[in-house]
């Protein structure tokens, strides 16, 4: 037993959750993964990484853009950091490389369990269900990486022909043609149209249900990072390490072990105060404190509102690590499930932060209803997760009944991924309440 807290359902949920446990198909045997590092599990890296043992690295392609343009035009912003090391053309992280699963830099949860897709889907098509059943339904993903999640939702929905007829179009928001040529192979073969976009805004709004999904996507957002001070907010910015060696040559001084340093900035600015008057959240924050924001995520959370709030209207679920409160300190670096500094090999690192999911839902105030968040323990423990197991290991040999048992309790570890992620839902403004988010304290 999993021993997550029991919640009764209705009985016209119980009976079609029950169903889907029962006919969802499974993958093939080797689907599920060993015990690799996550991302999620440190959450109070230092902003001066002191926690961090350094690393050296010889010099990347990004070091050397970052070097040129603080040296053409001074610090830059953490923002513009995360975007030359994560989202850079030719050089970026997520550009170039396959950075998901044993062979990458950390593992998500659908790259875990086939179990975590389902329920999702189980998930969405309960709320196609609440609203009327519309004829019409689009599915749209933020970040599909491999087209895992998608892949696994996609496979469970089919098995309910009311719903799969009245597919449109799958919509896949993703900036790497690497990943999205991995989307395209694992998700072409549902003959349901597959269509591709850089940013969110470039969907158009149409006679659909419109189901959006995001995985893991805000936390890769870029984040900017103020520190109050006696005089107001400032920007924490990315500067040179002041060092006397070789460019081409990184120090292993664990006191300055990279390029790069944080440096605060010497006067206030119009940005760092249009930030810091984003919440009143972080308008009271005492004098030392900071605070990471994310205007893009803003900005994407409110696109997501509106995207859902078509004539069929829609819903959104946002699954991420992170909390309903602003974080100062979770910027953090992973290399190869590893934690590093976050100026260690530029380009090659993944870089994260926890997810404000307050300002998430103060981005939609007025444009959609937010549910949540809640803990993926508890989110899959409602939705099902113990019957779909056992499911699966009634027709599972021994050794495959461990692999699936020691996966499924990943994703609900209270220690681990189980707490540390946070599912949010958003739904047209309504008083109507969403399953599971019901009676949740």
């Amino acid at each position: 037993m999993l021993g997550i807290t029991r919640y009764r359902l209705p009985r016209s949920s119980r009976k079609w959750i029950g169903q889907a446990c029962r006919q969802t198909r499974a993958p093939p045997s080797n689907y599920l993964l060993p015990n690799f590092g996550i991302r999620g599990m440190k959450t109070n890296a230092p902003l001066d990484n002191s926690e961090i043992t350094p690393n050296a690295a010889p010099v990347s392609n990004i070091d050397k853009i970052i070097q040129s343009s603080i040296k053409a035009t001074g610090p830059i912003t953490v923002a513009r950091y995360i975007q030359y090391c994560l989202w850079h053309p030719k050089e970026g992280y997520y550009m170039k490389n396959d950075v998901f699963g044993s062979r990458g830099d950390f593992i998500t949860s659908p790259e875990i369990s086939q179990v975590f897709g389902e329920l999702l889907a189980l998930w969405a098509l309960s709320q196609w269900m609440a609203s009327g059943k519309p004829s019409a339904t689009r599915m749209v993903e933020l970040g599909p990486g491999r087209g895992t999640l998608m892949d696994d939702m996609l496979r469970t929905l089919s098995r309910f022909p009311d719903f799969w007829k009245t597919m449109k179009d799958i919509h896949l928001v993703e900036t790497s043609e690497f990943l999205r040529s991995s989307q395209k192979q694992r998700l072409s073969g549902y003959s349901v149209p597959l269509k591709w976009y850089d940013r969110i805004d470039d969907i158009a709004k149409d006679e659909s249900h419109t189901m959006v999904f995001a995985h893991e996507f805000f936390d890769a957002l870029p984040i900017h990072i103020l520190q109050n001070t006696e005089q107001g907010y400032k920007e924490v910015h990315v500067d040179l390490a002041s060092n006397n060696q070789s460019e081409n040559q990184i120090s292993t001084d664990s006191d300055k072990p990279h390029l790069f340093k944080f440096a605060l900035a010497p006067e206030l600015s119009a940005s760092s105060a249009l930030l810091a008057n984003s919440s009143p959240r972080f308008l009271s924050k005492p004098v030392g404190s900071r605070v990471e924001i994310s205007p893009l995520s803003w900005k994407i959370a409110k696109s997501v509102g509106e995207l859902i709030t078509g004539p069929l209207g829609g819903s959104a679920l946002i699954v991420d690590y992170g909390d309903d409160h602003a974080f100062g300190d979770s910027f953090r670096a992973f290399r190869k499930h590893e934690l590093v500094d976050v100026f260690h090999d530029p380009g090659n690192s993944d870089l994260t932060a926890n997810v404000d999911f307050a300002y998430l839902r103060e981005a939609v105030s007025g444009i959609a209803s937010c549910h949540g968040p809640m803990t993926q323990r508890d989110f899959l423990g409602r939705m099902g997760i113990q019957p779909r197991m056992q499911a699966l290991m009634a027709k599972a040999d021994p050794d495959r009944q461990r692999e699936i048992g020691s996966s499924i309790m990943r994703l609900v570890d209270p220690i681990g991924m189980g707490t540390q992620y946070k599912v949010m839902a958003m739904t047209p403004s309504t008083d109507a309440e969403v399953y599971p988010f019901v009676q949740y304290q």
